[in-house]
C-alpha cells in the first residue's frame, strides 16, 4: 500500500469514531450536560415566622376546624356534627375580617387597634359559627386553641381569640390574649354554689412578638391547661362537676360586635374544638 493513501485511511477512521459517538449519544437519549453557570442554591430555610405545628391537626374524634382553606364562610366539621359549620361574619363601624395568605393557604385578620377615645366609633368585626349543640362538651375532656399571630402593638386589654359562652351567666369556655405583655390565658366559667366563677390559667410569657404561636387549652376533670407552642405554661383547678353545655355560638375574635366587645386585634388560623 503506498504512502500516498495513509492520510485517506486515517481521515476515514477519525470521521467513522465521530458517527459512532453520535449515534450512541442520540441513542441513548442524553445530552451532554454544561457547567452550570451558578452554583445550586441552598435549600430553603423555614421561615421564622412559621408556628409550631398546630395541634388542630389532632381533631380526629368530635369538633371542629376553623382552618380557612375554603374561605370565611365554612369550617371543618369532625364527629358527631354532620357536614360543614356555616360561619358568619358580624361588623360595625367600617369592621372587616380579611383572608391573608399563609404557608399556601389562608389565615384572617382581624381589625387593627383604633386610636379614637370613643370607641363607639372603632372598627369592630368577628366571626359567628353559630351554637352547634356538638360543640358542648359538657363533662368530657377536650382541647381548644389557634395559631395566633400579633405584633407587639396589638395587645389590649381584653383581646378574645375564641369563646363559647358567657362568663357572668351560663357556662363558658374561652381562649383570650390580654394585657400589654400579650399573655395567653384559658378560661373555664360557670355556677358553683350559687353564683359564676372563672377559673383561668394564664401563661408565663407573651405572644405578641411578630411571630407566629400555637395556644392550647386542655380541660380534663378537674385540672385546666394551658401550652403555647407545645410546651405546657400554666395550670388552674376547676370543679370537677362542672359541665360545660350552652346555647350560646361560638364566636371568633370578640364576644360581639358592640362596642367592648373585647376585639382580637391580629391574625389567627387553625381555630380548634377537639372533645374527647
Amino acid at each position: 500500500m503506498g504512502f500516498k493513501r495513509w492520510p485517506v485511511i486515517i481521515a476515514g477512521l477519525v470521521l467513522l469514531a465521530v458517527v459512532v459517538a453520535v449515534a450512541a449519544v442520540w441513542l441513548s437519549g442524553d445530552e451532554p450536560e454544561s457547567p452550570s453557570a451558578t452554583p445550586p442554591s441552598p435549600p430553603a430555610s423555614p421561615s421564622p415566622s412559621a408556628a409550631a405545628p398546630s395541634p388542630s391537626a389532632q381533631v380526629t374524634r368530635e369538633g371542629v376546624v376553623f382552618d380557612f382553606a375554603d374561605g370565611l364562610d365554612r369550617a371543618r366539621v369532625v364527629g358527631a356534627a354532620a357536614g360543614p359549620l356555616a360561619v358568619r361574619e358580624e361588623s360595625q363601624t367600617g369592621g372587616d375580617v380579611t383572608l391573608v395568605p399563609r404557608d399556601g393557604d389562608f389565615a384572617v385578620r382581624f381589625p387593627g387597634p383604633c386610636a379614637n377615645s370613643d370607641e363607639k366609633q372603632c372598627p369592630r368585626a368577628i366571626l359567628d359559627a353559630g351554637a352547634d349543640a356538638a360543640l358542648n362538651p359538657r363533662l368530657r375532656a377536650f382541647r381548644w386553641g389557634a395559631a395566633v399571630l400579633m405584633a407587639p402593638a396589638e395587645t389590649s386589654k381584653g383581646s378574645n381569640v375564641l369563646q363559647k359562652g358567657y362568663s357572668q351567666f351560663g357556662t363558658q369556655f374561652k381562649l383570650q390574649v390580654d394585657g400589654i405583655e400579650g399573655k395567653p390565658s384559658c378560661v373555664l366559667a360557670g355556677p358553683q354554689r350559687g353564683k359564676n366563677v372563672i377559673h383561668v390559667a394564664q401563661a408565663a410569657r407573651g405572644v405578641a412578638d411578630g411571630r407566629w404561636h400555637t395556644v392550647e387549652c386542655a380541660r380534663d376533670g378537674s385540672v385546666l391547661r394551658i401550652s403555647v407552642d407545645g410546651v405546657p405554661q400554666g395550670a388552674a383547678a376547676v370543679p370537677a362537676e362542672l359541665s360545660i353545655e350552652n346555647d350560646a355560638p361560638l364566636r371568633i375574635g370578640g364576644k360581639g360586635v358592640a362596642p367592648g366587645n373585647d376585639q382580637f386585634h391580629g391574625t389567627v388560623d387553625d381555630l380548634f374544638v377537639a372533645i374527647g
